[in-house]
């Protein structure tokens, strides 16, 4: 249960069932899709190209 209350502080768009859901697929090793896309696009930061960029 701390990971599903951690999860929701992180991010609270997700109801109490799909935090759940989430962290019961994460376990079991199979997340779904759609909860997986919301998490990322809330929790990961996007790349700067321009810090990608290597010079020698």
């Amino acid at each position: 249960m701390h990971a599903v209350r951690t999860l929701r502080q992180r991010l609270p768009v997700l109801s109490p069932a799909e935090a759940i859901e989430y962290v019961s697929a994460l376990v079991d090793g199979d997340a779904p899709a759609r909860l997986v896309a919301v998490a990322t696009k809330a929790l990961v930061q996007p790349l700067n190209p321009v810090l990608a960029v290597k010079t020698n």
